[in-house]
């Protein structure tokens, strides 16, 4: 085939969005509302982003040289016979095979940006794309014939990754702007969705705190399921400013048994736990309570109004990076629908701290399931976990580790 102009890529590219739109407008509502839209998008940017190609070296098991007739342009050295423009010679024919990766149409759409001078015909078979040379024994008789040789297998080679570049140029900038794109579009049909059908109300757990509570001590502070269905029960959710100041007082009392660890030696989990439901109970009104029966199992603090909780946290010792995993599968199996801002915070009683933090940070990011894991401080990570027991939700984890070792 003659590679990079069969089609227009940016036609292609043009199809790809308009693909883009019907899938959308073909999700049903209970989908669109029924799941996070981050996860929705996510798995439509996988479906729709055209993967670049990347050729990689050439596979010699592979290559091959043949001896057969092959034409030549007819000239005076080769003889020349009226009305034909080619002759007839003894020759090879060597094959050169590369494996690639990526979109495998791209070798047949012509770029913004494409070499006037054309480029050598290419066969794609089996991921691999092959291109042929063909020399007459004459030219295979000299010195420097395989030098020759190799030397037009490269200058075939690399017209080919500049066109392969030139596609992948185009590719990047739409990919770019892709979940951009399905994140807006998205965003429109949820608001459609909402003024057609009558969704459950999202109601702020009433959460008042007292006036001396009103601020905190300032400190320094990584394609999945879908659901397809709505629990058109009221739920209860919290904003991500009182999530933040729940977050805040968790970790200014924690810091206090960091500061002091000794009187706090011989505490056992259930100790620490229940200081800091005290601190919660001081400014939220009595609304956090321990040890609370959830869905699977029964929490150490949560906050919650009528039965549906809306922040959810498991206190533990630690006992090694290894625990992490199963930690958060614990966490989520607790969790209701829509329970998506939780907490796990672990007393460390171990000398190597700062080792800790750094293995900690590993472990969580090789979680199955786990998006994201950003660290906002030494001791402190952000994390996004796609959710087992509630498919089509993103768990929100804030994870802290306290430092209560002494001598």
């Amino acid at each position: 085939m003659k590679p990079f102009q069969e089609c227009d890529l940016s036609a292609v590219i043009g199809l790809q969005r308009s693909l883009v739109q019907d899938e959308i407008d073909k999700l049903p509502n209970e989908v669109i509302v029924g799941n996070d839209l981050e996860i929705i998008a996510e798995n439509l940017y996988q479906q729709f982003c055209i993967f670049p190609v990347v050729i990689e070296d050439e596979d010699f098991s592979k290559r091959s040289v043949k001896q057969q007739k092959i034409r030549m342009p007819a000239n005076i050295s080769w003889g020349y016979f009226s009305g034909r423009d080619y002759v007839e010679v003894d020759g090879i024919v060597a094959m050169f095979f590369f494996p690639y990766q990526g979109e495998t149409d791209l070798f047949k759409c012509r770029a913004s940006t494409f070499s006037v001078s054309g480029y050598p015909e290419i066969c794609i078979e089996n991921g691999y794309v092959s291109f042929r040379i063909e020399k007459s024994l004459n030219e295979m008789s000299g010195q420097s014939a395989i030098d020759n040789l190799l030397k037009e297998r490269d200058d075939n080679l690399s017209k080919i990754k500049n066109g392969v570049g030139f596609a992948n140029k185009d590719v990047a900038a739409f990919n770019n702007s892709l979940k951009k794109e399905i994140s807006e579009l998205l965003m429109k049909r949820k608001k459609k969705v909402e003024s057609f059908i009558s969704i459950a109300s999202m109601l702020e757990v009433p959460i008042e705190k007292k006036e001396f509570a009103k601020e905190h001590i300032p400190l320094q502070r990584k394609i999945v399921p879908l659901s397809d269905h709505y629990d058109t029960e009221k739920f209860y959710y919290i904003s991500d400013k009182e999530y933040k100041d729940i977050l805040d007082a968790i970790k200014h009392t924690c810091s206090t048994y960091e500061r002091t660890p000794r009187p706090y030696k011989n505490s056992q989990e259930e100790d620490l736990r229940d200081i800091l439901l005290a601190t919660l109970n001081a400014t939220y009104k009595g609304d956090a309570t321990g040890e609370t029966f959830r869905n699977k199992g029964k929490t150490d603090i949560n906050i919650e109004r009528e039965s549906r909780a809306a922040f959810v946290a498991e206190c533990k010792v630690w006992s090694g990076p290894k625990e992490l995993a199963e930690a958060v599968r614990q966490l989520d199996s607790y969790l209701t629908w829509r329970d998506c801002k939780t907490a796990i915070i672990y007393f460390v009683r171990r000398k190597d701290f700062m080792a800790i933090l750094e293995k900690s940070e590993d472990a969580l990011k090789n979680i199955d399931g786990m998006k994201r894991v950003e660290s906002v401080d030494k001791n402190v990570f952000d994390c996004q976990f796609y959710s087992k027991s509630n498919i089509g939700q993103l768990v929100r984890i804030r994870v802290m580790l306290f430092n209560l070792y002494c001598e």
